[in-house]
């Protein structure tokens, strides 16, 4: 080292690796008692506290030791998604593992089971493939089999179904449309984690109290969204309230002409 240049400071990592083990053997106990949500909240803090030593000097040894750890963190934490239903979340926290540990095969197949639910085929057939080269971790290679052949027809069968829409949307493009918007409203709230209803009935009473400009901007920051999806959010909102609005106008008029009866 040259003289008068500051010397680097190694930072010892072992008291990050140890509290961030303690939160993975919490985040294992609280998926053994199927209290799912307590266990991703420890999985998270493991790898909040691995990622105070990120850009910092490190032993190798100790380097390697944090990234095999985070990537058993995202794993696990795939595992307990799964068992909340969080599919779209439960994909992204197995490609975090995968984007440490490449050849991981429970979070390739967490991650397959995750794009089976919210019905993206393709990809996770090509996880289910990804297994069967690795081995089959601890699947066997005939079930692997059945299910690349499960996922092989359910993939046809949505290309044919998406195809059918597109020649109805031909004819039908406004009706279409609509059945367009209902199903990515379906999936912004899958997406968010927006199944009570809460939201919904929430954003419908902006809209009918007329007392602010709704716009996917002020939604977006209401429900933590992307605009693009706080969007479609609203639009399918604002739909629902123009048909109930024109449902009641229409019955209104059929009453209006209606013969009477004399009683």
């Amino acid at each position: 080292m040259a003289s008068g240049e500051p010397e680097v400071q190694i930072i010892d990592g072992l008291p990050l690796i140890d509290a961030a083990t303690k939160f993975k053997e919490e985040g294992n106990h609280c998926i053994k008692c199927r209290e799912y949500s307590k266990a991703v909240a420890a999985y998270e803090d493991g790898i909040a506290m691995l990622d105070k030593a990120d850009g910092k000097p490190m032993l190798r040894v100790e380097v390697e030791a944090m990234v095999a750890l985070k990537a058993v963190l995202f794993c696990n934490m795939a595992q307990s998604l799964l068992g909340q239903e969080l599919y779209r979340r439960a994909a992204e926290a197995a490609s975090s593992c995968l984007s440490f540990d490449s050849d991981n095969t429970k979070a390739l197949h967490r991650r397959s089971l995750a794009l089976e639910q919210i019905r993206s085929y393709g990809p996770a057939l090509q996880d289910v493939l990804a297994l069967q080269r690795l081995g089959g971790g601890g699947l066997s290679l005939e079930s692997l089999q059945a299910r690349a052949d499960s996922l092989r027809e359910k993939k046809e069968a949505e290309e044919k179904e998406l195809q059918e829409m597109e020649d109805d949307r031909a004819d039908d493009p406004i009706g279409m449309a609509m059945v367009h918007t209902k199903e990515r409203f379906d999936e912004v709230v899958q997406k968010y984690d927006l199944k009570d209803g809460e939201a919904a009935g929430e954003l419908a009473d902006w809209l009918v109290s007329g007392e602010w400009n709704i716009t996917p901007q002020r939604v977006a920051q209401r429900w933590n969204m992307e605009e693009e999806d706080a969007a479609v959010f609203l639009k399918w909102i604002q739909a629902g309230l123009d048909f109930k609005i024109r449902n009641a106008e229409n019955q209104g008029v059929a009453q209006a002409i209606a013969p009477s009866l004399d009683v």
